[in-house]
């Protein structure tokens, strides 16, 4: 791996892996294999949820949130760094890392947020069983949307999300 090249120069998307490339080849496999597995599971749960209107209730609506944003992971993330993975190198530019890297983040703290979201809604439902009953599903976007814009403000050791990701 030549340490002297920049990600500005096209010679730089073309290097091999630093470490062994057979272990990045399994890894890559493993990778592409989950992203197909992802798509169709996901793709179903996404699709159980538009064909049936009696599934979209309240407790429900995170579940349906988390599969979208695991399709997303899936069919974008999963496939771009398995593939690269089993050629050793990247394969599809300094575009394609960030690309990759800000869908990455999404992800990332998507599903930590919709997790919290979650464990929030089901303490709320044992502390008090019988107010749970009233919250609509308008009521959990405008509870989701409250909270998004007030934890919104990640920042990695003082650097913006961009640079961050180091493409």
């Amino acid at each position: 791996m030549n340490e002297d090249l920049l990600p500005n120069d096209p010679e730089f998307w073309n290097q091999l892996t630093p470490i062994y490339c057979d272990t990045v080849r399994i890894i890559g496999i493993f990778m592409c294999i989950a992203a197909v597995i992802g798509i169709i599971l996901n793709g179903a749960l996404v699709y159980s949820f538009i064909r049936y209107k009696a599934l979209r209730t309240s407790p429900n609506i995170h579940v349906m949130f988390i599969a979208i944003v695991g399709l997303l992971a899936s069919c974008t993330i999963l496939p771009s760094t398995g593939t690269s993975s089993v050629y050793c190198r990247w394969l599809y530019k300094r575009a394609g890392c960030q690309l990759s890297g800000v869908i990455a983040f999404f992800y990332g703290c998507s599903s930590s947020y919709l997790l919290c979201v979650v464990s929030l809604s089901r303490c709320y439902i044992i502390m008090r069983p019988f107010a749970a009953n009233h919250i609509t599903v308008s009521n959990k976007f405008i509870y989701i949307y409250i909270q998004k814009e007030k934890t919104n403000q990640y920042r990695l050791e003082n650097l913006s999300q961009f640079q961050a990701v180091l493409c």
